[in-house]
């Protein structure tokens, strides 16, 4: 309870803001307010959304009302939605076009004139919050654009100072290369160019976004088939570069589509410089088995966030418990079982680049935000 007045604070100093009687924030009316509440990406770009309450691809723990008494027939995702359906067209709109809003001052934009110029180059450690974040790209708070830009500024902090893999002496003479494996995207299909913020963030720095997930395979799938020359057919399906004056960082967005997730064959040629997951539940999902077995096996930085600090507790209690049964499992010899079995830290952190808002769950008192918190899985041999 000691940290509601923080995450409250956080969420007041928006004009938008607005709590509950019961202490949360209905997102979706905050999205309406803004005219930007639906699904499809010709009309609610960025925003789009399934709708219904299922909104993620997640196999088998599905709720099927034939088979589960113990609850009410879900309601069905938007007819027609797909994760991602703006890439099965032939081009990306423009970023203005993209957020929806009818204010363009509102919009942190990605490609700049003399009426909008680029921010400056950021030192490590200068955008450490909202307010900070909001300032550097010249938006007021008015700007709803903290309720979507959360997830890539969630991954500029796991990437810098949880698993400290972004070199802070990179330069223009000796630019840092960095793969990142993003591990669950759904919704991130509709914004992925909201991703470019990894760019403006790191100078001197070139990313290779590489993401995994049953909806990225199953949109790749049927852009081979049905959708030829799409861009969810590209090898690379978004790229950006940063102006010089913001220190020419750069990113080139993949999507993998060999598997459902995230496997060890991922890693078999080369390890990526960082795994990640937004939202995870680590407990809550079987497919975290290899990434959480294999990041540690092969030392790969390993970061996520979570709604809450007490289901990260309890994952962080049963890591070590789920390495050492993998162990056993694997049958894996002395010399891979080492990685798995060595005392790993797992620090619990406040994420300060969450989505503001309690979530609408009034059962919760506790803070319940998208990404409200953040925790290494592996951190970086140093």
């Amino acid at each position: 309870m000691k940290r509601l007045p923080y995450f409250q604070s956080e969420f007041k100093q928006f004009p938008w803001a607005r709590i509950e009687t019961d202490g949360t924030c209905s997102h979706d009316v905050l999205k309406a307010r803004f005219g930007v509440l639906g699904s499809g990406a010709a009309a609610f770009g960025y925003w789009s959304v399934p709708g219904g309450n299922q909104p993620h691809d997640s196999g088998g723990l599905r709720f099927d009302p034939v088979i589960d008494k113990r609850g009410p027939t879900p309601v069905a995702r938007t007819k027609g939605y797909v994760h991602g359906e703006v890439l099965l067209s032939k081009e990306w709109p423009t970023d203005v076009e993209a957020w929806k809003l009818k204010d363009e001052k509102l919009v942190p934009r990605l490609f700049f004139d003399d009426d909008y110029p680029p921010p400056k180059a950021v030192a490590r450690g200068e955008i450490k919050d909202w307010k900070t974040w909001y300032a550097w790209r010249g938006l007021g708070l008015e700007s709803p654009a903290a309720q979507l830009v959360d997830t890539p500024l969630s991954v500029y902090h796991l990437l810098t100072d949880i698993l400290n893999v972004a070199d802070v002496s990179a330069s223009a003479q000796n630019r840092q290369s960095l793969e990142v494996h993003y591990i669950g995207a759904e919704i991130e299909l509709n914004f992925l160019p909201l991703f470019s913020e990894l760019a403006l963030l790191l100078p001197h720095t070139d990313i290779t976004l590489v993401l995994f997930g049953r909806a990225v395979c199953d949109l790749v799938r049927a852009a081979r088939a049905k959708y030829p020359g799409s861009l969810a057919t590209e090898d690379v399906v978004w790229s950006y570069t940063a102006p010089k004056k913001t220190g020419g960082g750069s990113i080139a967005i993949k999507l993998h589509a060999d598997n459902d997730t995230w496997t060890r064959q991922a890693a078999r040629q080369a390890a990526p410089d960082a795994l990640i997951g937004i939202n995870a539940g680590l407990l809550s999902y079987s497919a975290w088995g290899e990434p959480i077995l294999f990041s540690a096996i092969l030392d790969i930085p390993f970061g996520v966030t979570e709604y809450a600090e007490q289901s990260m507790e309890t994952c962080a209690g049963q890591l070590p418990r789920m390495c050492s049964s993998g162990v056993a499992q694997m049958q894996l010899s002395a010399q891979f079982a080492a990685p798995l079995l060595k005392e790993r830290p797992h620090p619990i952190t406040v994420n300060p680049f969450h989505r503001p808002g309690q979530r609408p769950l009034p059962v919760v008192r506790l803070p319940n935000c998208y990404s409200g918190f953040a925790m290494p899985v592996v951190l970086k041999v140093v």
